[in-house]
C-alpha cells in the first residue's frame, strides 16, 4: 500500500507526540510524587552493577548479537560472563520491556489488553535492546536498534527514531557525516539517508547514532518482470549506543 502526503504526516504527528513521552516521562506523573530515576532508558544506565540490578519490568534474557535476534538464553543480568566478548571486551546481554499483559491480551482475546503495552519500544518504534558488562559486571554500553522483524509502516519509519533520540539529548553539538549512495544504493521516494552523527554527553558518556533509509543494491518497489508493486523493498534503521568512552581506549 502506498502512502499518501496526509497519511505520512499523520504518522509523523502521531511520532512526534510519542517522542514527549520518551523525552519528558514525568508529564504524565504527579508532580508530587517522587522522582524515579529513569536512567537512558528504562531505567538503564552506565555504571551500574550486574549483579545489583533488578530484573522487574524485564523478560527474555539472552545473549545478544551485536542488536541483532537473541541467542544463547540465560537467567538474568548477572549471567552476562556466559555470553560471549565482543572485540571491545564487552558481554552483550539481550533484553525485552517484560510483556506479560500482551501475552495475557492475546490470550483472552482482549485487545484493549493486549495493545496497552506493545513488547519493547522507545518513541512507540519497536526496537532490539541491549546492556554490554565488561568483564567485572560494570554496564558500559546500552545499544538498542529499530527492530527490522516490525510491520512494513513500522519499518520504513524507523529511521524516524534517529531525530527523536538527536533530539532527546539536546540537537546541538553533535558531529554528523552523511555519506553519499555506495555502487548499487539508492533513495527510497526522494529521500537517501546514511548518516553517522556522534556527541560527547559527559566526561563518562558519549552517543552514538546511526540512520539509515535507503535501497540496496538490487532492491526495488517494482518487479522488473511482472512490473507489480513489491512492498518492503529498503532499508530504513535507527542504530544507537551509549558508552563509556573509556572503552575505545587501546
Amino acid at each position: 500500500m502506498r502512502l499518501t502526503q496526509k497519511h505520512w504526516a499523520l504518522r509523523l504527528a502521531m511520532v512526534s507526540i510519542a517522542s514527549l513521552f520518551w523525552v519528558s516521562p514525568a508529564l504524565s506523573q504527579n508532580r508530587d510524587a517522587p522522582t524515579k530515576d529513569l536512567g537512558e532508558i528504562h531505567g538503564l544506565k552506565l555504571g551500574l552493577q550486574a549483579e545489583d540490578m533488578d530484573t522487574e519490568g524485564w523478560g527474555e534474557f539472552a545473549c545478544g548479537s551485536n542488536g541483532g535476534p537473541p541467542r544463547q538464553q540465560i537467567e538474568d543480568w548477572a549471567d552476562f560472563k556466559k555470553c560471549r566478548a565482543e572485540p571491545n571486551g564487552l558481554h552483550e546481554v539481550y533484553v525485552r520491556f517484560d510483556d506479560q499483559r500482551e501475552y495475557v491480551g492475546r490470550a483472552v482475546e482482549d485487545p484493549t489488553i493486549a495493545t496497552n503495552r506493545r513488547g519493547t519500544r522507545v518513541a512507540a518504534h519497536p526496537i532490539i535492546l541491549s546492556a554490554l558488562f565488561d568483564k567485572d559486571g560494570i554496564l558500559r554500553m546500552i545499544r538498542f536498534v529499530s527492530d527490522p522483524r516490525g510491520e512494513i509502516l513500522e519499518r520504513r519509519m524507523a529511521h524516524l527514531l534517529r531525530i527523536v533520540v538527536i533530539n532527546r539529548y539536546d540537537p546541538a553539538d553533535w558531529t554528523c557525516t552523511d555519506k553519499p549512495p555506495g555502487p548499487g544504493e539508492s533513495a527510497v521516494g526522494g529521500i537517501f539517508l546514511n548518516s553517522h552523527c556522534e556527541k560527547s554527553l559527559d566526561p563518562n558518556r558519549t552517543i552514538v547514532v546511526d540512520g539509515r533509509f535507503l535501497r540496496k543494491p538490487g532492491q526495488s518497489d517494482i518487479d522488473p518482470v511482472t512490473k507489480e508493486y513489491r512492498p518492503g523493498q529498503f532499508e530504513s534503521s535507527t542504530r544507537v549506543e551509549i558508552f563509556d568512552p573509556a572503552i575505545r581506549k587501546p
